[in-house]
């Protein structure tokens, strides 16, 4: 066990504070930079510029104050922390509260030589319980197997060193072909179309001439070949940042399973390692997006007490690509109790006209109002059949089954998504009724799991009442395994 002594960060967390805090500063300056700009001036005059500056300064100070506050040490099992530059924080954490320790390396870092840490617990919410930003990899070592019990089970384990135990060891990789495909089908372009949208009506402040339009109307002369042009434009620009932000993400990607632990490793730019116990996993969800189904291809992710991130909706990801039929075969080696099933109960077909109401009957009065003032809209009813067909899909794509000690939910809003759930890790389960759902003798289901603080629910709607019914009597089974 680790003496007691107190630790300080590596001084290079001042930069790394820093520049973390720049984050929050990007939004006001572009603000101020592409829509406070006139032809002699910036939004507030130089007065603008000074505001940066001082906010610059403040941030510097900040972290400099905040890195000399920072102290954390080990007592008796527990980590202690203390920080605060004007409110004092003190976080006593024991080591059986600690759900997952992620190890990262960002550019700041890997200069140096160090790691960051982070240590999630179960009540840790949305951020990390405690960050240290910036120590030595021996030391974040230390910590990590400290925090996941290593070292006390090394010294249980050395008066025992008998030749039949052994730990069995698994190691995936993502290879670079998959991560290729991975980047080319990620269904992260709709989140980077929204910011380049956003962003590229201001390119145009950039030029003293409009050369767009005046290439387009030069060539083709026709304004919804322009908009077509613009569209099919963005789009691309969406498409290529998209692949750039997952090569970097997935890039250098393995799992590796020594007995109860899963290690996943990943980052080109930012390397991260997160370690996860398999018995804290809560559900699994498989992710079949609309380009990547064609294909064969899928996305496993895992809900665990601990461990998710933001950007992949408190989840952690398993595999980012995989072969759909290879999943079981993948997960019987890390995760057995979690497999995808073949009998399923699927949404009785009286429920197709909800799903097909739910995605066409709004749209369609907008079309309409639209087209009446607009007659050119006509052109684009071809979507109102691209929504009745993902109505169906919806459709054929609710199910459920379960079976002595595991659920599978299948549903789809516009990605596919299959989710494994252990009885004995379901939180709450309910059943829900509309009005219109008891006319048709249909019903919502919702299962919850534990994932971070608030924890996760799913829902499968427009079941057959007597299959709702049927789930809540295996969920009250007085012995869940």
């Amino acid at each position: 066990m680790m003496n007691k002594q107190s630790y300080r960060l590596h001084w290079s967390a001042i930069l790394i504070s820093f520049v973390t805090s720049l984050k929050h500063l990007i939004v006001p300056v572009l603000f101020g930079l592409l829509f406070g700009r006139t032809n002699d001036t910036m939004l507030f005059g130089t007065y603008y510029v000074y505001m940066i500056l001082i906010v610059l300064l403040f941030s510097i100070l900040h972290s400099t104050l905040y890195w000399l506050t920072f102290r954390y040490e080990w007592v008796e099992g527990e980590l202690r922390v203390k920080e605060g530059v004007l409110i004092k924080k003190r976080r006593y954490i024991r080591i059986e509260r600690v759900q997952s320790v992620d190890l990262s390396s960002g550019v700041i870092q890997r200069i140096f030589g160090l790691v960051s840490v982070k240590i999630e617990t179960a009540g840790g919410g949305n951020e990390p319980e405690v960050h240290l930003i910036a120590i030595s990899k021996d030391e974040a070592i230390r910590t990590k197997n400290f925090l996941l019990k290593k070292e006390r089970m090394s010294v249980e384990n050395s008066d025992d060193q008998s030749e039949h135990v052994q730990i069995v060891t698994y190691r995936w990789v993502l290879t670079t072909k998959d991560l290729a495909i991975a980047s080319v089908t990620s269904s992260g372009v709709g989140i980077v179309l929204t910011a380049v949208i956003a962003l590229f009506p201001q390119i145009e402040q950039l030029f003293s001439i409009t050369l767009f339009e005046e290439f387009i109307d030069f060539f083709l002369g026709t304004s919804y070949v322009l908009v077509l042009f613009y569209s099919l434009f963005i789009l691309a620009v969406a498409w290529l940042i998209s692949i750039v932000i997952t090569v970097f993400k997935y890039g250098n990607f393995s799992i590796e399973k020594v007995g109860n632990e899963l290690t996943i490793t990943r980052g080109l730019l930012e390397k991260r390692q997160l370690t996860l116990q398999t018995d804290r996993v809560t559900a699994v969800r498989v992710v079949r997006n609309i380009f990547r189904q064609p294909f064969g291809y899928s996305a496993v992710y895992v809900e665990s007490k601990g461990g998710g991130t933001n950007e992949e909706q408190r989840s952690t990801v398993l595999f980012p690509l995989i072969k759909h039929r290879d999943i079981n075969n993948e997960l019987a080696l890390y995760l057995p109790e979690y497999l995808i099933g073949d009998e399923l109960i699927r949404a009785p077909r009286r429920s197709l006209i909800r799903f097909q109401f739910r995605m066409v009957f709004f749209p369609a009065l907008a079309f309409l109002a639209f087209a009446y003032f607009f007659s050119e809209a006509i052109y684009f009813s071809g979507i109102l059949l691209l929504l009745s067909l993902l109505g169906y899909m919806q459709y054929r794509d609710t199910a459920i089954a379960f079976q002595s000690n595991q659920v599978m939910l299948t549903y789809r809003t516009l990605s596919k998504n299959i989710v494994l759930i252990r009885k004995n890790k379901v939180q709450s389960g309910e059943i829900t009724s509309s009005p219109m759902q008891r006319y048709r003798s249909l019903t919502t289901a919702r299962l919850s799991v534990l994932s971070s603080l608030f924890g996760k629910t799913f829902s499968v709607v427009d079941l057959d009442q007597k299959t709702g019914h049927a789930l809540l009597a295996w969920l009250s089974h007085s012995k869940k395994e």
